[in-house]
């Protein structure tokens, strides 16, 4: 069972950890966060239980109460607060806690309540799963990487009813065009309402191609992209766990801090090389980069997209250099390419027997976990 506790005062955070371990659950000092970041920490940790101390103003904590709840609607949270004031209980319970503990006997609540909490048998595999998240990361300009974000969103999405697609080509914004779909609004436009972002609101950014994809498109204008935030990327993609099994996202070379939260986030990372001295280079440089960051290369995956082309490195050679094997290697057809992006379909849909188009499906298969 992961637990999370959101708390500002670090003692009674620590008594609350000591009844835990009696319980014989773990919950490590890194799963202790302040009230500021506890919406967006729980989405990345993906908790079952998250234990929320009210302050000493406690209606100053029920807002991020509230966007906790809007962000993971289906985890139990457990409110700590001064049992005193009948509307403060029924205030904290409307905006979103399960239960409402008493301040003053917190150790002896927090016990009854997991209990209570495993009598009911909730268990994680038991209720809705986080999403997985796929992130296309291209380290030098023209590898294909977005060609393969929206053929890979679109197999899963024809696999499981739908996929999110998230656009991080920050004034770029390539993947409307890939499915001919004309966003109203864009990332910029949900950053501008993260504050009051929940569910239903989240939908209301996202558009649907036939295919089954829901795409939240990047801004494209210049004066747009300075709207775009790291908190409304962390938000973003936590609802988009809720709301989707697959979340696929496209993201530029530029390691900002807007990707660098997607990165943070994501379950498996697409590093799409072509093979030539340029690109082989500039994917050694972003690995070394992400390691510096603490992402660890297992979850990076090298991809080779245009194999055989005349004049290429070697696939060893490339390895070689990258310090890592190739995960997946997707063939040259710059005919089939072409002929789906300016027609605005998806590869694996206008050219599907082709066999670049099968191994574009295969590799959405394996990042899935599924081998085909």
């Amino acid at each position: 069972m992961r637990i999370l506790i959101a708390s500002d005062e670090q003692p009674l955070a620590q008594r609350l950890q000591t009844v835990l371990a009696d319980q014989g659950l773990d919950c490590p000092i890194g799963h202790v966060v302040t009230l500021d970041v506890i919406a967006d920490r729980s989405g990345l940790a993906r908790p079952d239980l998250i234990v929320f101390m009210l302050p000493g103003d406690p209606r100053a904590g029920l807002p991020a109460l509230r966007e906790t709840r809007n962000t993971l609607p289906h985890v139990r949270m457990l409110a700590i607060g001064p049992a005193t004031d009948p509307k403060l209980i029924l205030e904290t319970l409307k905006q979103g806690a399960d239960e409402f503990l008493d301040r003053e006997n917190a150790e002896a609540e927090l016990a009854g309540a997991v209990d209570r909490y495993r009598s009911l048998h909730i268990q994680r595999e038991e209720g809705p799963k986080a999403g997985r998240v796929v992130a296309l990361l291209s380290p030098s300009g023209g590898s294909g990487a977005s060609t393969l974000a929206a053929s890979i969103a679109t197999t899963l999405a024809q696999e499981y009813g739908d996929c999110g697609l998230i656009d991080l080509r920050m004034g770029v914004g390539d993947q409307a065009a890939m499915f001919d779909l004309r966003p109203a609004r864009t990332l910029a436009d949900l950053c501008d309402h993260v504050t009051r972002l929940d569910q239903s609101l989240f939908d209301q950014f996202l558009v649907r191609h036939a295919s089954g994809v829901w795409l939240l498109a990047a801004p494209t204008q210049t004066a747009d992209l300075v709207r775009v935030t790291c908190k409304g990327v962390r938000r973003a993609l936590a609802l988009a766990r809720v709301r989707f099994s697959h979340v696929v996202i496209d993201m530029g070379n530029p390691l900002t801090p807007e990707q660098i939260e997607a990165l943070w986030q994501a379950d498996w990372i697409l590093l799409v090389l072509r093979l030539d001295y340029t690109s082989v280079r500039n994917t050694r440089r972003i690995i070394d980069a992400m390691a510096e960051l603490g992402i660890g290369r297992d979850r990076m995956r090298l991809v080779v997209n245009g194999l055989g082309q005349r004049r290429q490195l070697e696939v060893p050679q490339a390895e070689a250099a990258v310090g890592m094997k190739v995960y997946h290697q997707v063939p040259w057809d710059d005919a089939a390419v072409h002929a789906a992006v300016n027609r605005g379909v998806p590869l694996v849909l206008h050219r599907r027997f082709r066999k670049i188009s099968r191994s574009i499906r295969a590799l959405a298969h394996s990042v899935n976990g599924v081998g085909r």
